[in-house]
């Protein structure tokens, strides 16, 4: 919610996507740590869950394109338990204040108001994902497509460039 909260604050949009590596893939053995990783964004078959949401909501105007996977799940807390004599970590369910801290989140941000309630009927062991319909409806995304608009390269060759421009010297 952090992060949300600081996404929203800075005025910038979101964007559930994925980075298709030209060079220097993060699992690349032949690159160093200070190797430059180049890319582009695609948002087909990326995928957004758990509290990918919370920021997702996070952004002023949020994109999905419908060959995206943007899923819900109830809410768990990892706790400690003694089970047979041994300590164990158990997802336990959220206690109610912190539900209703969730749901006041996901209101500011303008989102569904029935999104906590849609995420606490989803078995423990279950994920939803949302079809672009359910999406628009939360307003979880405020619009559906590919995102070339803002996140091509020709964006930053506009005078002045787009505010999420940087440039990488070699």
């Amino acid at each position: 919610m952090a992060l949300g909260h600081m996404i929203r604050a800075s005025g910038l949009d979101t964007m559930v996507g994925k980075t298709e590596f030209s060079e220097c893939a993060p699992d690349t053995k032949a690159c160093g740590p200070g190797d430059l990783r180049f890319g582009v964004a695609n948002p087909v078959g990326a995928v957004c869950s758990s509290a990918c949401t919370m920021v997702l909501a996070g952004g002023v105007r949020r994109l999905a394109d419908s060959r995206a996977f943007v899923g819900i799940h109830r809410i768990m807390l990892p706790t400690a338990k003694k089970i047979h004599g041994k300590k164990t970590i158990v997802l336990v369910p959220i206690p109610k204040w912190y539900e209703r801290k969730v749901d006041s989140y996901f209101t500011e941000m303008k989102a569904g108001s029935w999104i906590v309630s849609a995420m606490q009927k989803i078995p423990d062991d279950s994920i939803r994902y949302l079809v672009t319909y359910e999406l628009l409806d939360l307003n979880l995304i405020t619009e559906t497509g590919h995102g070339d608009t803002r996140t091509s390269i020709d964006i930053c060759k506009t005078t002045p460039p787009a505010g999420n421009c940087r440039t990488v010297r070699q």
